[in-house]
């Protein structure tokens, strides 16, 4: 008499229950469907099941993963208008290049402390930035440092220096001297050496003291004094100057030879 034996297998993982029955005398035999299990390759490699890739799971994003950087184009900015000293505005501009673009808080302090100033036409450091003027009608201020630029878009500038007051030289007037005009001829034939005298008021030149004294010492009176084209001329008890005339301050001498 055979014997049969009944054997309930599951398979995992899908828990599918199979009925395998045989004699004793026979090998046992599998009947039925079988599930494959999954297997992988190798270390590092795509997990099959059945011989079929199964894809990696999906992650979710790191949250802490910073966004990935996207290239933007810089331009310039107009960061707007400061007044300088001279009273006149100028817009500034953050220029944008290779370095980059500085920002528009220290590009108007910049700027304001480089036009609201006394400064000559020489490149100046201001709050580490360099200004300088430049030959521009446009943009005729710029300040640069590590290769940011700024330009000022207008007439404000600083104050240019005010140039020192110089005193005009004092000067003490030349010593003047007496001078020896030559000689006149009086009335009696004498001879008459003409001097112009130099006094606090100046000298008299000699063409006006020539003259004068030519026309007293020829002139026939009965009194030694005369008036002489505004000059009043009259003898004086001095042996060495008997005469002399004068006028306004100066003095004409009249010496005996």
């Amino acid at each position: 008499m055979r014997l049969t034996r009944c054997a309930l297998i599951v398979v995992a993982p899908a828990l599918i229950a199979l009925t395998a029955c045989g004699h004793s005398s026979d090998s046992a035999k599998s009947s039925g469907t079988s599930t494959a299990k999954p297997t992988t390759t190798t270390a590092g490699a795509t997990t099959t099941i059945g011989g079929k890739p199964v894809p990696p799971p999906t992650l979710p994003p790191n949250p802490t993963r910073p966004p990935v950087p996207t290239t933007q184009t810089l331009s310039d900015a107009d960061c707007g208008p400061i007044t300088g000293a001279n009273d006149a505005s100028a817009n500034v501009i953050a220029y944008a290049n290779q370095a980059g673009r500085p920002g528009c808080t220290e590009a108007i302090t910049v700027a304001s402390d480089y036009v609201n100033a006394t400064r000559t036409g020489d490149a100046v450091q201001v709050d580490g930035w360099t200004c300088e003027p430049q030959p521009d009608t446009v943009i005729p201020h710029i300040c640069f440092k590590d290769g940011f630029l700024i330009g000022l878009r207008g007439a404000a500038a600083p104050n240019p220096p005010v140039p020192p007051t110089t005193p005009p030289p004092t000067t003490t007037p030349a010593k003047l001297d007496d001078v020896n005009c030559g000689t006149v001829t009086d009335a009696g034939g004498g001879t008459r050496t003409v001097i112009a005298v130099a006094t606090p008021a100046g000298r008299v030149g000699c063409t006006e003291a020539i003259n004068v004294a030519t026309t007293y010492a020829r002139t026939i009176s009965d009194t030694d004094a005369a008036t002489i084209d505004g000059w009043s001329c009259n003898a004086q008890p001095d042996p060495a100057t008997p005469s002399a005339c004068a006028k306004d301050g100066l003095t004409i001498a009249l010496r005996a030879n």
